[in-house]
């Protein structure tokens, strides 16, 4: 989830030292899936328990929301998806794998996002794979990242960059486990998930979110639809996103219904960008039925995370056509 802060809060929090809200429910806590398969997951405070004062962008694209890592491990082999937001979550799941016989590191990064990235440097001595565009996106943002300006603070310094960027499917074995690195333009153009095909397990990254996805690139909301039905047809049950309910992913992740979910919020979205009340409209009036079906839970933390994706949708598409979704897989 990439947060946006409003310009004159980010240049605020740029003049303060790191709040107590950035420190909130920041333990890291292992998750097994399975013999191979590890989460590791941070935050998902109650709303009650966060206390008032600035926010910085990890309490908003992550800790509130929740934000999981995963690790692929078999033998002293691992494959880490994703840092967290800072260098110290990221040393604990280094050295809880560590501890596990883990002498060798592969970080794949799923997309350019601050929160995906903060722990990066941890993994200097390891093979550090994402997309070309991220590859690309990082290495055009990385002053920016470095000094805080991207988002406002706190700093992503030093920021690791990815070594090998790739522009298609790419098989990879971790051990024994086979594991399939795809290429996808879901939520930001150079995103990356990966698929166990033997366990028919997908980790999602930020293409699916539990409650609802952040509309990062509204204008390519089509292709997204598109591209999300396409996904759903690849073969895997079960869905480990980055931000969920730690309930959900601890039983084994989600059912396909987190990506129907997913694709009628964003192609209602469109279809009522025009609406006169669109940005009244709650998250209930768009998720309500999902919520009903148990696909999705309904999170505080994501009617922000809403009211942002119905702003930048209005810009978008209040002025054009709406698309033929139903042409769409």
């Amino acid at each position: 989830m990439k947060p946006q802060l409003p310009p004159a809060l980010a240049a605020l929090a740029l003049l303060l030292a790191p709040g107590a809200a950035y420190a909130q429910d920041r333990t890291v806590r292992a998750l097994p899936i399975n013999d191979h398969l590890t989460a590791f997951y941070q935050g998902r405070p109650d709303e009650a328990s966060v206390k008032p004062g600035p926010k910085q962008w990890p309490d908003l694209g992550a800790i509130f929301v929740g934000v999981a890592t995963y690790a692929i491990r078999d033998g002293d082999t691992a494959l880490v998806y994703d840092s967290f937001t800072d260098t110290a979550s990221a040393q604990w799941v280094r050295d809880w794998l560590a501890k596990a016989g883990v002498r060798r590191f592969v970080l794949v990064t799923s997309h350019w996002h601050l929160d995906h990235i903060g722990g990066n440097a941890v993994y200097a001595d390891s093979l550090r794979i994402a997309t070309e565009a991220t590859r690309a996106k990082l290495s055009a943002k990385r002053e920016a990242i470095e000094a805080g300006t991207e988002e406002g603070p706190p700093v992503i310094k030093p920021l690791a960059l990815p070594d090998l960027g790739i522009t298609a499917d790419t098989v990879m074995m971790i051990g024994k486990v086979r594991v399939v690195l795809h290429p996808v333009a879901i939520h930001s153009a150079d995103g990356l998930v990966i698929e166990l095909p033997d366990d028919k397990i997908l980790l999602a990254g930020d293409t699916l979110e539990d409650t609802a996805t952040f509309v990062a690139e509204p204008q390519s909301i089509p292709q997204q639809y598109a591209a999300l039905g396409a996904m759903r047809q690849w073969g895997f049950t079960r869905i480990l996103p980055n931000h969920g309910n730690p309930a959900v992913i601890a039983k084994g992740g989600y059912s396909l219904g987190l990506i129907d979910t997913t694709r009628a919020y964003i192609r209602r979205l469109v279809e009522h960008a025009k609406d006169a009340d669109f940005q009244k409209q709650p998250l209930e009036n768009f998720v309500g039925d999902a919520i009903a079906r148990g696909d999705v839970s309904l999170w505080w933390a994501y009617r922000e995370a809403h009211a942002n994706n119905l702003a930048v949708v209005a810009k978008a598409w209040k002025d054009q056509p709406a698309p033929a979704f139903d042409t769409a897989p």
